[in-house]
């Protein structure tokens, strides 16, 4: 989605630009607060659904900031703001414009992403300001903690996996939380970052249909959060002694099996208000089109509506994507990648 009707790029020696990049998230380990792993669960950083911004940057602090954005994301670009502006006293940049942005409600991570690039935008012009030698490109990990970016972008308080593929890329294993009855229990690190292989990601979207989001999402967390999840450990096993070693081992057949019993556990979470395993009958279309192809890996990311398939080199994707858009003439089918390093913050 880009911003209609753009306007000319502002004087380029005093601005700083921001690209970061889509997120699958394959599914919650948990979902209620009583039991560990709780929001928890599993995501890729892919090329596609990418957002960048643009700021210039402000010799002294500022009180306002002028946003050039489309109706739906300029609010949430100014929460972000309003959030450091609180914090900070002063914001360091006296405009920000959207160069591109992703769909909203695609299951793709936008919102954390959005917000993460306004955050790393300020953090940026913030240590520009203050550090005369900053290079030219500059790693967004060199500017925070999952902690701090965390209370800046006001994001992650379900998953860490956009937060941690932020600031590092690749395939984002989220252990999620402990609660306080596991207190004095060790916990390993709560997210850990996987180099992903080469391997084609298919991503097919029905861009006119939207996910659940906001008080709609709410109340099915709820409702759905009464039960613990009884297949949270096996969910784990796989994770562990299946996923994981298959990524390391670039088996993608065994990642392909592992991904789609993973997936289906993750959705089982949630059949009290589904009705089923996937959140629509046209999501679950998707997923027995590309089991009838051979592909057992199909997953719906987030609440949909974007179900992502895996292929195992670029001939087969090629092939994939033509029997995927035959079969599914209505979605939209098209062919990415996963990143394995983090968003950029750019000087120009």
């Amino acid at each position: 989605m880009n911003v209609p009707n753009p306007v000319p790029l502002l004087n380029v020696s005093e601005h700083l630009r921001v690209r970061s990049q889509g997120r699958i998230h394959f599914g919650l380990l948990e979902i209620s607060e009583s039991e560990p792993n709780c929001y928890g669960g599993i995501g890729l950083m892919v090329e596609s659904a990418t957002a960048v911004l643009e700021a210039r940057i402000s010799q002294s602090g500022h009180s306002r900031c002028v946003v050039q954005a489309d109706a739906y994301w300029q609010p949430r670009i100014e929460a972000v703001s309003n959030n450091w502006l609180g914090s900070h006293g002063s914001l360091p940049v006296d405009s920000m414009r959207v160069i591109e942005s992703p769909l909203p409600h695609q299951g793709m991570g936008s919102g954390t992403q959005m917000a993460c690039s306004v955050a790393a935008l300020l953090s940026a012009a913030e240590h520009r300001r203050t550090q005369v030698d900053t290079p030219g490109v500059e790693n967004v990990a060199k500017l925070f903690s999952i902690e701090s970016l965390s209370k800046q972008s006001q994001r992650g308080k379900r998953s860490n996996i956009g937060l941690c593929g932020f600031l590092e890329g690749g395939f984002v294993v989220d252990r999620g939380m402990l609660p306080a009855s596991y207190s004095d229990e060790v916990p390993l690190p709560r997210t850990q970052r996987f180099e992903f292989p080469e391997w084609p990601v298919l991503v097919l979207q029905d861009t006119e249909s939207r996910g659940d989001s906001g008080h709609d999402e709410a109340r099915m967390f709820e409702r759905c959060s009464l039960a613990s999840n009884p297949n949270r450990g096996l969910m784990l096993e796989t994770i562990e002694h299946e996923i994981l070693p298959a990524i390391a081992s670039k088996n993608w057949e065994q990642f392909d099996i592992a991904l789609g019993r993973y997936g289906r556990w993750a959705g089982k979470i949630f059949e009290p208000v589904q009705g089923g395993v996937y959140r629509s009958p046209q999501i679950e279309q998707c997923v027995d089109v590309a089991l009838k192809l051979g592909l057992r890996g199909a997953a719906q990311s987030s609440w949909g509506p974007t179900v992502c398939v895996f292929a195992k080199d670029d001939e087969h994707a090629t092939w994939c994507q033509s029997r995927l858009q035959a079969e599914l003439p209505r979605l939209k089918v098209s062919t990415t990648r996963g990143v394995n390093g983090p968003a950029q913050v750019e000087w120009l």
